[in-house]
C-alpha cells in the first residue's frame, strides 16, 4: 500500500512537470531531397536598375550559347519592392544538385535539461559547373540552443535558423554535419 501511494505521489508530480521541448526524436527528421534554386539581386542603379519595382510575376530567362536564344528559367512573384532594395526570387528546384538530411544522434538528459541532436545534410552535384548551396537548418525543438560541433561554418539568420554556405564542385559531393544542444 505504502509503494502505491509512493507511485501516485510521484506520478503527480511529474504530471506538473512541463513537457520536454520538442522531445519527438522523429519529428523534423524526414529528408527533402530538393534543393530550392534562388535568384537574388539588388534593385539598385548600379545593376541598371534602381526603381520600385511594381508587385506582379517575374519571369526569368537566361541565354543559351549553343544557339543565342533565351531559355526559360523559372518565375517567382515578388511584392512591391523600394528602390535600393534586395529582391529574392524563388525559380523552383534543381534537378542536378540534390540533398539528403538525416538525424545522426539524439539524446535526451532529463536531469541536466538537455537535449543534443547530431545532423548531418549530403549534398550531391551532377552539374559540369561548381554550385552554391545555403544548406538553411531550423532549430526549431527549443529556443535555447547552442552548436556544439560544426564541419563547416554557418550564420545565424534569426533565432531559430543557421545557414550553412556550401561549395561544391561539379560531380562532386560535400557533407554538412553538426551537433545541436538544446537547453530548458
Amino acid at each position: 500500500m505504502r509503494e502505491a501511494a509512493r507511485l501516485l505521489r510521484r506520478a503527480e508530480r511529474l504530471s506538473r512537470l512541463p513537457a520536454l521541448p520538442g522531445d519527438d526524436r522523429n519529428y523534423g527528421v524526414q529528408s527533402n531531397r530538393k534543393v530550392d534554386v534562388y535568384l537574388q539581386f539588388h534593385n539598385a542603379e548600379a545593376n541598371g536598375m534602381g526603381m520600385p519595382l511594381p508587385a506582379g510575376r517575374v519571369r526569368v530567362s537566361k541565354l543559351d550559347p549553343a544557339d543565342q536564344t533565351l531559355e526559360f528559367i523559372g518565375e517567382d512573384a515578388i511584392d512591391h519592392t523600394p528602390r535600393n532594395e534586395k529582391v529574392l526570387l524563388k525559380l523552383g528546384s534543381a534537378f542536378d544538385v540534390v540533398g539528403e538530411r538525416r538525424q545522426l544522434d539524439f539524446r535526451v538528459d532529463t536531469s541536466r535539461k538537455t537535449m543534443t541532436e547530431e545532423i548531418e545534410v549530403r549534398l550531391r552535384n551532377q552539374k559540369k559547373e561548381r554550385v552554391e548551396v545555403m544548406v538553411k537548418e531550423n532549430l526549431y525543438r527549443w529556443v535555447n540552443w547552442n552548436i556544439t560541433s560544426k564541419s563547416h561554418d554557418y550564420r545565424k539568420d534569426d533565432a531559430r535558423t543557421v545557414v550553412f554556405p556550401v561549395t561544391i564542385a561539379p560531380g562532386a559531393e560535400a557533407v554538412v554535419r553538426y551537433t545541436v544542444q538544446y537547453t530548458w
